[in-house]
């Protein structure tokens, strides 16, 4: 295995990206596509667990482990970005102003300013949730999981037209971001500090012997 890298600072999204990138190679972690997709369903049920502890085993619910969960969907999204080729951020800013336009109607004013990025995750979801305000659309932990497990469902739509030569890299990147929006909606709902539990997840996960 090669040296290590260090997470940046700022912790941005093109920086996450390079570090997911970096860490792959580091601990030797495999870069077929069909096979990061499956670890990322797997963070999605790890995800879901959590929150099924919150509704129903509330004296189970740790909210440091759900932050953990996301922390590591998160790194899941940005290695599947990297499977695909894709830089998120320079495609993030033409899907918002799609929608933008998309939701014109609802949001009956002057959109926000646009993403940047030279957001930091946290900037990036605290902008997350001043378009949802800005749209009119409701927040809430299950309606969220549920929007974000039909986005993984589009990005295996992806995948699979991969599988003939039929992938379009701007698509794919278009609903990685849209997975990204609602899983940082997800942070935002719970004050999750993003930076925060992807450093401190990482940390952890420094210590571990990886053997697959």
């Amino acid at each position: 295995m090669s040296e290590v890298p260090q997470l940046p600072d700022p912790l941005t999204l093109p920086a996450l990206q390079r570090y997911v990138r970096a860490i792959v190679a580091a601990r030797g972690f495999t870069t077929e596509l069909d096979r990061v997709f499956i670890l990322t369903v797997e963070e999605v049920g790890e995800l879901a667990t959590e929150l099924k502890k919150r509704r129903f085993y509330p004296e189970r619910f740790d909210p440091a482990e759900l932050g953990f969960e996301i922390a590591d969907l998160l790194l899941y999204l940005a290695d599947l970005a990297n499977g695909f080729e894709v830089d998120l951020m320079a495609h993030w800013p033409r899907h918002e102003a799609e929608n933008d336009r998309r939701f014109a109607q609802r949001r009956g004013g002057k959109p926000a300013a646009a993403v940047d990025p030279a957001f930091t995750l946290n900037r990036l979801r605290d902008h997350l949730e001043v378009k949802r305000q800005e749209r009119g659309f409701e927040d809430q932990p299950d309606t969220l999981m549920t929007l974000l497990t039909e986005e993984i469902g589009e990005i295996a739509t992806e995948i699979r037209k991969r599988w003939k030569g039929l992938e379009e890299p701007r698509r794919a990147a278009f609903e990685i971001v849209d997975a990204l929006t609602y899983l940082l909606r997800l942070a935002h709902w719970f004050s999750v500090d993003v930076e925060a539990a992807v450093r401190t997840k990482e940390a952890l996960n420094a210590e571990r012997d990886w053997r697959y």
